[in-house]
């Protein structure tokens, strides 16, 4: 709710945000799960709306959690970076050296969830 009303004013918060995300999303719990997909689409829209978003401080902390092997972070990962690279301002194939080997090891990994 908090995120709601803050909008643009939690992208200060973001990398924090995320890594609670990334913590969330690999719970056991299908409530926390859900909540934590309800907050994630709630990020999303207000990432997508503003010019703010700092990409460049984004980029590492994808790198840190693209290695990860639980799938529901994996599905987290991918989708944040669809979404980005949806957004005209920001050009993610200049990033993609930065994340591209830890896609490619999630293709080779013999887990297909």
């Amino acid at each position: 709710n908090i995120s709601k009303v803050a909008r643009t004013n939690i992208l200060r918060y973001f990398n924090q945000i995320f890594d609670g995300l990334c913590k969330l999303f690999a719970h056991v719990d299908m409530d926390v799960k859900n909540g934590a997909n309800q907050l994630d689409r709630l990020i999303k829209d207000i990432v997508t709306e503003t010019d703010t978003f700092d990409i460049e401080s984004f980029i590492p902390l994808l790198q840190k959690h693209i290695r990860r092997t639980k799938p529901y972070i994996r599905q987290l990962l991918v989708g944040w970076i669809s979404v980005l690279d949806a957004v005209p301002d920001i050009n993610m194939l200049d990033y993609l050296p930065d994340f591209l080997d830890g896609l490619f090891n999630m293709l080779s990994d013999g887990n297909r969830e």
